[in-house]
């Protein structure tokens, strides 16, 4: 029984190291594809800063595209608020409410921009230390 265990051992050994190579590979992909994707947001987010007012709606829709995180399409909300535009950041909040329908930013977003009492209820509910209702 030894000879058996000791003989098919070698072949153990190489599938696990071959099996671990393969996630080493998978995990590196991941990483990389995360640091794409984050500084292609973090790209919008910096030239959002400095665009012109004109372009805000079109900076709106590359954030929703782009950026998978609430918080930094929030980000480029308050850019376009800041720019005057209340259209394009209204926009992007409500497609935020459609994209992640339990994060409340957006929620307080479309609430500061229209007044609408029942997303603040929504936002509310979901952070209710955050969002208070006076």
């Amino acid at each position: 029984m030894s000879a058996f265990r000791t003989r098919n051992r070698p072949a153990a050994v190489v599938v696990a190291r071959v099996l671990g190579l393969v996630l080493a590979a998978v995990a590196v992909f991941v990483a990389a594809h995360a640091l794409w994707a984050d500084h292609r947001c973090a790209s919008l987010q910096d030239a959002a800063g400095h665009a012109p007012r004109s372009e805000m709606a079109t900076f709106a829709r590359e954030a929703a595209e782009r950026c998978g995180d609430p918080r930094n399409e929030a980000f480029v909300i308050g850019i376009a608020v800041l720019r005057g535009d209340r259209a394009a950041a209204t926009g992007l909040a409500r497609r935020m409410t459609r994209q992640h329908p339990d994060d409340y930013l957006g929620w307080l977003g479309v609430y500061r921009l229209t007044g609408d009492r029942s997303a603040l209820a929504r936002a509310h509910a979901l952070n209710p230390r955050g969002v208070p209702l006076s």
